[in-house]
């Protein structure tokens, strides 16, 4: 699970696994969804290899 920052997802299924607060929050599973634009993703726990 993580959080989408910028982009646009699709799910291929009805109901991903989510809850509605967390679809809110702007979580997303990488592992079902399509992307439908170029994505920016925050991993929780994730190192930064930016720095």
């Amino acid at each position: 699970m993580c959080k989408l920052s910028t982009g646009d997802i699709a799910y291929q299924i009805e109901w991903p696994g989510l809850t509605r607060e967390e679809k809110a929050e702007g979580w997303i599973l990488p592992c079902v969804a399509q992307a439908s634009s170029d994505l920016v993703l925050e991993v929780p726990g994730a190192l930064d290899l930016s720095a």
